[in-house]
C-alpha cells in the first residue's frame, strides 16, 4: 500500500509539473509586477495583447506554454500579460506607443523599454527574441544609445532601421532615409529590397521610386507583390482621414493608367471599412462587387468576412452570403467555408451554419489548420 501511494504521489508531482510548464503570468497589478522586478534585479517580459487579436491567440495556444519557453522566461523575467484595451493596459498603451498586437516588450525595473517586437513568435524564435532582449550588445536600448552617439555607418543604419521597423512603433523611416542617403546607387538588389520594405508614404521619395522603377521592381518581385505593396501604401496614407479623392485619382493615374476607376473604388471602399464609416463602406462594397465582379475566391472571401465582422443589415449579408458561396465553389477550403458558416449564423441559419462547419473542421484537419474559432461557432450553435 505505501508503495502504491508513493508512487500515486510521484505520478502526481509529474503530472503538477507537466500542467506548470510554459510561462507563469504575475498576476498583481502593474506597479507590483515593477516592484517584483526591482527586488528580484530581474527584467520584465510584457506581452501587450488584445481579446481580438488573431496572432495573440496563437501566441496565447502554441508559444506561451512551451516547456523550453516557460524555462527561459520564468528564470529570467517577470512576466506580465495585459490586455491594452482594458483597465491599466489603457494607460500602458498609450505610454508605450503599442500600435500592433502583439507588442512584446522588454522593460527594466524602472518601466524603461530594453527591447521591443510585434507580431506572432513561434517558440524558438520566442526564444531568440528572449537572449537578444539579454544581450548587451544586441538588445534595442544598447542600439538606440550607439545611434544617439552618432554612430551613422552605413552598416549600422541598415541594421538599426530593421530593428526600429521590427519594434513597430513608427520610429523607422528617418533612420532608413539615413541609411539611404549613405547608398550612391538604389539599383542594386539589396538597396531595392531595402526601399520596397520601408516605403510607406504616398509622397514620400521611397514610393516614388518604386512606382518610376515599377517593372524592376516586377521582374524581382513578380505583379501580385508589387501591387499589393502599392496598395497597402496608398491605403495606410488614407486611414486616418478623408483623402482628396481627386489628388489620388491623379496618383492612380500614374500607377494605374488602364484601370483608375476600378482603383479608385476599390480604395474608397478600404477607406469607409477602415475608418469605421459602415454604412459608406457597406454601399461602396455593395457597387463595387456589382459594377467590378471578383475573378478569385480570396477576393471574394475577404469582402465576405468583412461583411461578417462590421455590417448588420440582413439584406447586405445575404449578398456577402453569394460572394461566400461563390469563393467556396472556387476553392473549398478552410478558410472559404468558416466564412460562409459564420455568414449563416450571423443570418439565424442554424442547420446550415452547422453543416458548413462541419466541413471547414474537416478540411483544417485535413490540412493541419488551426479550427479552434470554428469550432467555437459550432459549440455556440
Amino acid at each position: 500500500m505505501r508503495t502504491f501511494l508513493t508512487t500515486l504521489i510521484l505520478s502526481l508531482s509529474g503530472f503538477t509539473l507537466l500542467v506548470a510548464q510554459g510561462i507563469q503570468f504575475h498576476e498583481g497589478t502593474w506597479l507590483s509586477a515593477l516592484e517584483q522586478a526591482g527586488r528580484d534585479n530581474k527584467l520584465i517580459f510584457m506581452d501587450c495583447y488584445t481579446t481580438w487579436c488573431g496572432p495573440c491567440k496563437m501566441m496565447d495556444r502554441q508559444t506561451f506554454p512551451d516547456a523550453s519557453v516557460g524555462e527561459l522566461y520564468n528564470e529570467q523575467f517577470i512576466n506580465v500579460k495585459m490586455d491594452m484595451e482594458k483597465g491599466e493596459g489603457i494607460d500602458l498603451a498609450r505610454a508605450y506607443n503599442i500600435q500592433a498586437y502583439p507588442t512584446l516588450l522588454f522593460l527594466d525595473p524602472a518601466g524603461q523599454v530594453v527591447h521591443r517586437v510585434a507580431g506572432f513568435h513561434k517558440p524558438d524564435q520566442f526564444i531568440e527574441l528572449a537572449r537578444t532582449a539579454l544581450d548587451p550588445n544586441r538588445k534595442l536600448q544598447a542600439l538606440d544609445e550607439q545611434y544617439v552617439h552618432g554612430d551613422r555607418d552605413a552598416g549600422f543604419l541598415y541594421s538599426y532601421a530593421y530593428v526600429r521597423l521590427n519594434a513597430m512603433d513608427g520610429s523607422h523611416y528617418p533612420v532608413a532615409l539615413e541609411y539611404l542617403a549613405t547608398q550612391e546607387d538604389w539599383s542594386i538588389t539589396k538597396n531595392m529590397e531595402f526601399i520596397f520594405d520601408f516605403a510607406e508614404y504616398v509622397d514620400g521619395d521611397l514610393f516614388r521610386y518604386i512606382i518610376e522603377h515599377r517593372s524592376d521592381y516586377v521582374e524581382h518581385y513578380g505583379p501580385t507583390a508589387v501591387n499589393r505593396k502599392i496598395d497597402e501604401v496608398i491605403n495606410l496614407a488614407n486611414f486616418y482621414r478623408e483623402p482628396d479623392w481627386d489628388q489620388l485619382k491623379q496618383l492612380l493615374q500614374d500607377i494605374y493608367p488602364n484601370d483608375v476607376d476600378r482603383q479608385l473604388a476599390y480604395f474608397q471602399m478600404n477607406f469607409y471599412m477602415q475608418s469605421g464609416q459602415i454604412d459608406d463602406f457597406t454601399r461602396a462594397a455593395l457597387d463595387f462587387y456589382k459594377i467590378y465582379p471578383a475573378t478569385d475566391a480570396d477576393a471574394l472571401n475577404d469582402a465576405a468576412w468583412s461583411f461578417y465582422e462590421h455590417v448588420q443589415d440582413p439584406k447586405a449579408l445575404k449578398e456577402a452570403v453569394k460572394w461566400a458561396q461563390q469563393a467556396v465553389k472556387w476553392a473549398d477550403n478552410y478558410y472559404n467555408n468558416d466564412t460562409l458558416a459564420a455568414l449563416y449564423a450571423k443570418l439565424g441559419k442554424k442547420s446550415k451554419a452547422r453543416k458548413v462547419a462541419l466541413h471547414a473542421i474537416e478540411l483544417a484537419k485535413a490540412s493541419g489548420q488551426d479550427y479552434s474559432l470554428t469550432q467555437e461557432l459550432l459549440d455556440q450553435l
